[in-house]
């Protein structure tokens, strides 16, 4: 009668763990939504956070403002000598790395941990309307 009560006993500490452990995952998965956007939240606010941001959106525009004078200066040489093979790849390299600087800037600009901490002399999106920025001679 002892050996039945404690293999009874032994089962229903073993469904206990069960439900606890299937009731915890249950409680874990049920919460994952409201934990996963609070825990960006708290990244996306955290000091360091928002200094990398600032300092990846000044270092994106500098780099697309020098570009887009490289720009300048291989359609320069290009004008020079409009059959120079090497001008114009180094006119069409320098327009394509540009471009890809100011998509760069674009994708930070609307990414959720970035998009609130640009510099308010900053544009909120690089587009072709500034001439130091459009990536054109």
């Amino acid at each position: 009668m002892r050996t039945g009560k404690a293999v009874g006993l032994a089962l229903a500490g073993i469904a206990l763990v069960a439900v606890v452990v299937v009731g915890a995952w249950f409680l874990r998965v049920g919460t994952s939504e409201i934990r996963g956007e609070g825990d960006a939240v708290v990244q996306r606010n955290s000091a360091a956070n928002w200094t990398s941001a600032q300092a990846r959106f000044e270092s994106l525009y500098a780099e697309v403002v020098a570009q887009d004078k490289t720009v300048a200066i291989a359609k320069e040489r290009l004008d020079a000598d409009p059959t120079d093979r090497t001008a114009q790849q180094n006119y069409d390299g320098a327009r394509m790395i540009c471009a890809n600087t100011v998509s760069a800037y674009n994708a930070e600009a609307r990414s959720f941990l970035s998009e609130d901490f640009r510099a308010a002399d900053l544009p909120a999106q690089i587009g072709t309307l500034d001439s130091t920025t459009d990536c054109e001679a």
